[in-house]
């Protein structure tokens, strides 16, 4: 058995591929060179509006807490889940937690605008 395999593995033969399989390899590398880059998402762009929103977020909902210090329900058209909400927000301190986060992100942002 060992005799065929050297026989088998010593001979010259040259392999050559069928013209097909070269057209369609060919094919696909041509497609592939022509097909453009895709265009990476643009964070660095995005990341100030999304912490001016998130900012703002947080300001409507500490207007929100303040407006709503007392516990004499607001009167006027204000949803209660609204004043439910608000109310939990000020149970679990939502302010500081607000503060916190923020205080957190502004370095963090500060550090990837130097970055380029």
């Amino acid at each position: 058995m060992e005799d065929n395999i050297d026989r088998i593995l010593s001979g010259d033969q040259e392999v050559i591929p069928s013209p097909t399989f070269v057209r369609n390899v060919m094919a696909t590398v041509r497609h592939e060179a022509s097909t453009p880059e895709s265009v990476p998402f643009p964070w660095l762009r995005v990341l100030p509006g999304l912490a001016i929103a998130a900012v703002g977020l947080i300001a409507l909902l500490i207007i929100a807490i303040t407006q709503f210090q007392t516990d004499v329900l607001a009167t006027g058209p204000t949803p209660r889940v609204f004043v439910d909400l608000v109310r939990f927000a000020k149970g679990i301190g939502f302010g500081w937690i607000a503060l916190a986060v923020f205080a957190a992100f502004a370095p963090t942002r500060l550090v990837f605008a130097t970055r380029r």
